[in-house]
């Protein structure tokens, strides 16, 4: 049986963020064809106790995994005057350790590469074998979006500056991504948003996210509170949603008396240095917070998610219709993700007090809710396990049949 090795900062697995989880579904269903091995050559990406569980779930799915134990931060944190005219958009140091690292691992010819990411991506690109390049979100857009939304009446100018350094520091990463990857055999996105900037300078394919849903809806609203839930690795990843979900939807709820008919949760971790105005949020009784919790997951029955950012989400929206969850969120998510519509499978506004108040008339209101939730459902089906196998295998022998 022939070897992947799935190469990334982090171990694949089903708790702790979007490409993890995309990652683990990914290597179960390839693992029927080849032996699978799970590289991580980054550090910090989760707390001991996960990694105790990412562990038995590994070892429960025999997948053979490596780490490299050296502290590696790969990307430099915050753009400043000190980086900001460094042509690397990854620390060149921690590059050369992971490359040493891989030499270490026993990677033949005849093995297949699947290198998650762009630190993953120039870290293996020396290695002699079939490689496969899967591009994260790219990273120039994750910034501009994320400082653009985060534009208030008190950071209006230091936020323009930032962007237009960001634009600056970016203008040559399509190009950079196009040089290390130059080496690879196929190369991914998993995202059409993302494919539409790649395609640009890059020859590559979109690859479906496959996600593992059930046969069928599972039964919702048998319990006395609706579970509406916001959902992300850390809470530092959308502080602008967990406020609006504060400032906007809790007092509408208050408003119209359901605040006892409604339970708010935040399934995310927190970092020790909060903002203040974040840490009055967590602190409101009506806000609950949890880690990645399967009780809170099984009885959530909306994903709210009213942040403009069309980068990071796709997994997310997913997995929450493969929970049997209705979805409500901004209408920028539909660059991401084309199937989705305003009352056919979710619920949409970029105005985040017209999004509440379509929230609210659909608590009142089983038999649309239930309307959503079967047609968010039945998207799942472009985004099969199928589809993803059969679209890798196709291209892996198809590209190796011209080259041989």
């Amino acid at each position: 049986m022939k070897k992947i090795f799935y190469i990334c900062h982090s171990l694949p697995n089903s708790m702790t963020s979007g490409s993890d989880f995309v990652a683990f579904n990914m290597l179960k269903v390839l693992k029927k064809k080849y032996k699978i091995h799970a590289i991580s050559i980054g550090t910090n990406y989760c707390k001991n106790e996960e990694l105790t569980k990412i562990y038995k779930e590994l070892k429960k799915e025999k997948i053979k995994f490596y780490e490299n134990k050296r502290k590696t931060l790969f990307k430099y944190e915050n753009i400043t005057l000190k980086n900001f005219f460094i042509k690397d958009y990854i620390n060149q140091n921690d590059i050369k350790f992971a490359s040493n690292f891989l030499k270490k691992v026993k990677i033949s010819k005849n093995d297949i590469i699947l290198a998650f990411g762009s630190s993953s991506i120039e870290a293996s690109k020396e290695i002699n074998c079939f490689k496969i390049a899967l591009f994260e979100d790219i990273q120039d857009q994750v910034q501009i979006y994320r400082n653009f939304f985060s534009i208030n009446k008190f950071n209006f100018v230091k936020k323009i500056l930032k962007i237009l350094m960001l634009k600056i520091h970016f203008r040559g990463y399509l190009s950079w991504l196009k040089e290390i990857s130059k080496n690879y055999q196929l190369k991914y996105t998993f995202s059409s948003y993302d494919f539409f900037y790649l395609n640009k300078k890059i020859d590559l394919k979109i690859l479906p996210l496959p996600i593992n849903s059930p046969q069928k809806l599972t039964n919702k609203l048998s319990k006395k509170k609706f579970n509406i839930s916001m959902f992300s690795t850390i809470i530092s990843q959308d502080y602008k949603g967990v406020s609006m979900l504060f400032s906007n939807l809790l007092p509408k709820l208050k408003t119209e008396n359901l605040l006892n008919h409604v339970k708010l949760n935040l399934i995310m971790r927190t970092p020790k240095n909060l903002p203040s105005e974040i840490e009055k949020i967590l602190n409101n009784e009506h806000i609950n917070l949890y880690k990645y919790d399967e009780k809170i997951i099984k009885d959530t029955d909306m994903l709210f998610y009213p942040s403009k950012y069309p980068v990071g989400i796709r997994t997310k929206i997913l997995f929450a219709f493969a929970k049997s969850w209705f979805v409500a969120t901004s209408l920028e998510i539909k660059k991401c993700i084309p199937e989705l519509e305003d009352f056919k499978n979710c619920i949409m506004s970029n105005n985040v007090n017209v999004l509440s108040d379509k929230i609210i008339f659909i608590i009142k209101n089983e038999k649309k809710y239930q309307f959503l939730r079967k047609n968010g459902f039945n998207i799942l089906k472009k985004y099969s396990f199928k589809n993803f196998y059969n679209k890798l295998l196709t291209d892996i022998n198809s590209n190796k049949m011209r080259n041989d």
